[in-house]
């Protein structure tokens, strides 16, 4: 299987890094829509809501960068054989 991180004769010709963006942003999203939409607005006024939010949107997409980079390389994998 391909790494992510192409060396030479493995670029990834899907995209190596807005494959990856796509799927960081795609499992970031739920959870932030479930936050900002749903629960932070019961629970909490505006202002807290929104800072919640806005540092649940830089701290999951920090940590979710090695999730999407493997679940890229998997698709991206699986595409090539397809």
């Amino acid at each position: 299987m391909a790494e992510y991180r192409a060396k030479p004769g493995q670029e990834d010709r899907h995209g190596e890094m807005t494959g990856a963006i796509s799927f960081n942003m795609i499992f970031v999203m739920g959870p932030l829509i479930v936050w900002c939409v749903i629960l932070g607005p019961i629970w909490f006024e505006l202002k807290w809501t929104l800072i919640i939010g806005l540092s649940m949107g830089v701290v999951l997409t920090l940590i979710g960068m090695p999730l999407s980079r493997w679940a890229w390389a998997r698709f991206s994998d699986w595409s090539d054989r397809v």
